[in-house]
């Protein structure tokens, strides 16, 4: 009971045009991209903002008081023993309670972040989003490379079917860096 799909012919050279487009681009990735860009981030993990002896070179002093530590005791002395809950009185609350969220300023103003390490993000984040959008490529090109599975001779497909399994978990592994 073998049916076969009839796929209109403009329909089916617009798909063999973007499985050429995407082969083509997928090759030169493989073939000049990625080794390229292999050199290009093996000198950069070798420049001196990555090859740091001691930490305290790029720690960025946080000055925040820190408010002096409250001490509770289980004596009664002091404290009202006969406290009530607020009451509403007509779906008012009473003059004491204001509604909203408390807020703390801090007296030294906004916190500055670490510059060093705020450079370091801004390099390496457009690296990580041009490798997840390339891998993505070859990914589709894996994909399309894989031929259907009509006879029991089936080791190539099994062989694409790992290394598409493996370029998946590199993709999830990357996910949480890229961030918003």
């Amino acid at each position: 009971m073998s049916s076969t799909l009839k796929v209109h012919s403009e329909l089916k050279a617009q798909v063999e045009t973007f499985r050429a487009q995407i082969t083509s681009e997928a090759e030169h990735l493989v073939a000049s991209v990625f080794p390229q860009k292999l050199l290009e981030l093996d000198n950069f993990v070798k420049e001196p903002i990555l090859n740091v002896a001691d930490l305290r070179e790029i720690h960025s002093e946080v000055m925040i008081k820190v408010p002096e530590p409250i001490v509770f005791n289980n004596s009664h002395d002091g404290v009202d023993t006969n406290t009530k809950k607020r009451k509403l009185e007509d779906g008012v609350p009473d003059g004491n309670c204001q509604g909203g969220t408390n807020t703390q300023v801090k007296p030294e103003g906004m916190l500055t972040c670490n510059t060093k390490l705020a450079d370091l993000i801004e390099r390496v984040k457009p690296e990580i989003r041009s490798l997840i959008e390339k891998c993505n490529t070859v990914k589709m090109w894996v994909q399309l490379l894989i031929p259907r599975i009509e006879d029991g001779n089936n080791f190539g497909v099994s062989i694409q079917m790992k290394s598409r399994g493996s370029s998946e978990s590199d993709h999830m592994g990357t996910s949480p860096i890229q961030g918003p």
